[in-house]
C-alpha cells in the first residue's frame, strides 16, 4: 500500500499519467508538423529571443509571424539550447538546420528581428548576411 492506495490503482495512476504524456506529445508534434507545412508555401519573418533559463541554460526561441486565413498569426517554432556560442553564425546555423530538416525554404523568411538588434542580426556580419548569402547562392533575392 502506498498512500492508503493498493498497488493496482497506484499503477493505474501510473498509466494513466504515461498515456496522457504521450497524448500531450503527439498533439505537439501534430501542432508543429501542422505550422511546418504552412511556412513551406507562405512568406513570413522571424522573431529570434535568446534567453537564460533559471539554471543559467541559455536558449534561442524561435517564432514565426505570418498572414493566415486573413489574419496575422505568431507561433512558436522551436526553442533549443545555446551549447556553446551564440554568436550569429550559430544561431542561423540552428535556423537554417531546423528549415532544412522540415524542408521549409529560406527564401521564404522575408526578415528577422532579434532583442540584439542589429549587432547579431546585421547585414554586414549577422543572422542576415548568412541568410542573404544563401539566398543569392539559391538564385533568391533574400531581402
Amino acid at each position: 500500500m502506498v498512500l492508503g492506495k493498493d498497488d493496482k490503482d497506484v499503477k493505474d495512476l501510473l498509466r494513466s499519467n504515461i498515456s496522457i504524456s504521450r497524448r500531450i506529445e503527439e498533439r505537439s508534434e501534430d501542432i508543429e508538423m501542422q505550422l511546418v507545412e504552412k511556412l513551406k508555401t507562405r512568406k513570413f519573418l522571424v522573431p529570434l529571443d535568446e534567453s537564460a533559463l533559471r539554471d543559467s541554460e541559455a536558449v534561442l526561441i524561435t517564432y514565426v509571424k505570418c498572414v493566415d486565413k486573413g489574419d496575422f498569426a505568431e507561433e512558436m517554432l522551436f526553442c533549443k539550447s545555446l551549447e556553446s556560442t551564440t554568436s550569429s553564425k550559430h544561431i542561423y546555423n540552428i535556423l537554417k538546420t531546423y528549415l532544412n530538416a522540415n524542408n521549409i525554404p529560406m527564401k521564404n523568411i522575408t526578415s528577422c528581428v532579434e532583442d540584439e538588434g542589429p549587432i547579431m542580426m546585421g547585414k554586414k556580419n549577422g543572422c542576415l548576411k548568412s541568410k542573404n548569402a544563401l539566398c543569392h547562392s539559391q538564385g533568391n533575392s533574400g531581402s
